[in-house]
């Protein structure tokens, strides 16, 4: 039966060991971050990876650089969008694998300010309206891909302009920018792509962060790929602690089915690329983008949800309509995402029914954007239902209306007291029956919410 699940041992289980720091509690409450993704490559509407993918020569893109001019960005409007979206923390791009920097450095006149007609520093700017609005705001920043900059890492296609020496590249832009970043006493730090990386290069990024705010968190991408994440050894793992890592960083597009540290993360982006493309208009719906949000936090982790604004500062309208939809939801069903965690009861799904043709494209986008290979079984899924806990409850998410009763097995000693549905103002109760180990809930034949209908049960 579809809603008859079998499971063993407590409802809401105990944590598992966690190998991280601590410094990222607040991520594990959070649960939901806005990444964006926006520089110069939006003026070609092809995605991040376009001045790679074209092999454009880097004295043509930095002409396209110094015409840059984003007059629609408005700081508020984006934090508003977050904020309305029911996020909790911003991840934007500072400066991605095209060096260009999206903040007023002194290290680099290659730079939104000193570089462009723009003149306007959109990191603080954006750190003044996260403040305003409560947000907590983190940099992404490729560390060590460069292609702008002689001697960055990543493949060369415009040579003698892109040879040099990767140390010097180090030493003169990679560590220097991010001291220049920490300036603005972000959050986190979301490293990217660490090619040429060993432990001691990772230690000096580590080193530059902690003398400056030691509660700034680190993602795993400062010592590994995301695709590399999942594979990691017990010893890999406890060489990421020792460098000062405090979260797990998973590949693009991959929800993970478990996590060895209690702080992750994992992003999605709402439609097909990263950066903006203006061909691209494959948006997720509402409840895909609730259905994603809740398989993450039932799974114990957080979800960083990607858009790409426009050249000119927009974020483009569909994907601003999916973000408040699901906001609405969050509105009244809040305290089943916002510190809940996963339970015993893993929810049911099944595969989504995509062609060969767009699973190889989906494929060949992630490896384009240096996502790496995908592992079996990680394509994505439509759930009937799914589960999250906290604080004595347990929240059972339906997607699906079912046509029968909900029957559980394994609450062992916990005894159900109470059931009621989240989006029912009155809070009315919902019936079940209680035999041992084993409750049956009797549901409506139609669903309170569209998007996901959530019961509440509350334990003993």
């Amino acid at each position: 039966m579809l809603f008859n699940v079998s499971a063993f041992a407590h409802v809401i289980p105990e944590p598992t060991e966690d190998k991280s720091t601590g410094r990222a509690a607040w991520l594990d409450e959070a649960k939901y971050g806005l990444f964006i993704h926006w520089g110069v490559y939006s003026t070609l509407a092809n995605g991040e990876w376009v001045m790679n993918r074209s092999k454009i020569p880097v004295a043509e893109y930095k002409e396209m650089a110094a015409k840059f001019n984003p007059t629609k960005f408005d700081a508020e409007e984006w934090v508003a969008v977050a904020k309305n979206a029911g996020m909790k923390y911003i991840t934007i791009t500072s400066k991605h694998h095209d060096g260009f920097a999206m903040f007023d450095s002194d290290v680099s006149d290659y730079n939104i300010v000193d570089y462009t007609p723009f003149k306007r520093d959109v990191l603080q700017e954006l750190k003044e309206a996260c403040d305003k609005a409560d947000i907590k705001l983190g940099f992404y920043y490729s560390q060590t891909q460069d292609w702008e900059f002689p001697g960055g890492a990543g493949r060369k296609w415009d040579l003698p302009a892109q040879r040099g020496d990767f140390r010097n590249y180090i030493d003169t832009k990679g560590l220097p920018q991010l001291r220049e970043i920490m300036q603005y006493d972000p959050t986190h730090i979301w490293f990217d792509t660490p090619h040429s990386t060993s432990v001691e290069l990772a230690r000096e990024f580590e080193a530059v962060v902690r003398e400056i705010d030691p509660d700034t968190i680190i993602n795993s991408r400062l010592m590994y790929h995301g695709n590399q994440v999942e594979g990691l050894k017990p010893e890999q793992l406890t060489e990421l602690t020792d460098i000062g890592v405090d979260f797990l960083s998973y590949r693009d597009r991959t929800i993970p089915p478990h996590s060895p540290w209690e702080y992750w993360e994992t992003c999605m982006t709402l439609n097909g690329a990263w950066g903006y493309r203006a061909s691209d208009h494959n948006w997720k719906s509402p409840k895909a983008v609730v259905m994603q949000l809740v398989e993450v936090v039932s799974k114990g982790g957080a979800f960083l949800l990607n858009v790409g604004p426009t050249a000119e500062g927009e974020i483009p309208a569909p994907a601003i309509e999916s973000l408040e939809a699901a906001g609405d939801w969050l509105k009244v069903n809040g305290e089943a995402i916002y510190g809940a965690r996963g339970t015993i009861f893993e929810g049911q799904g099944e595969f989504k029914n995509i062609t060969a043709a767009e699973q190889a494209a989906l494929d060949a986008e992630a490896l384009a954007t240096g996502a790496g290979k995908a592992k079996k079984g990680h394509k994505q899924k439509d759930y009937a239902w799914l589960a999250t806990g906290r604080d004595g409850k347990l929240y059972l998410h339906f997607f699906q209306c079912p046509t029968e009763p909900m029957v559980l097995h394994g609450f062992d000693a916990d005894k159900v007291t109470g059931a009621y549905f989240l989006a029912d103002p009155a809070k009315a109760p919902v019936q079940f029956e209680q035999d041992g180990e084993t409750v049956t809930i009797m549901l409506p034949a139609k669903p309170i919410d569209e998007l996901n209908t959530v019961l509440c049960l509350t334990l003993d």
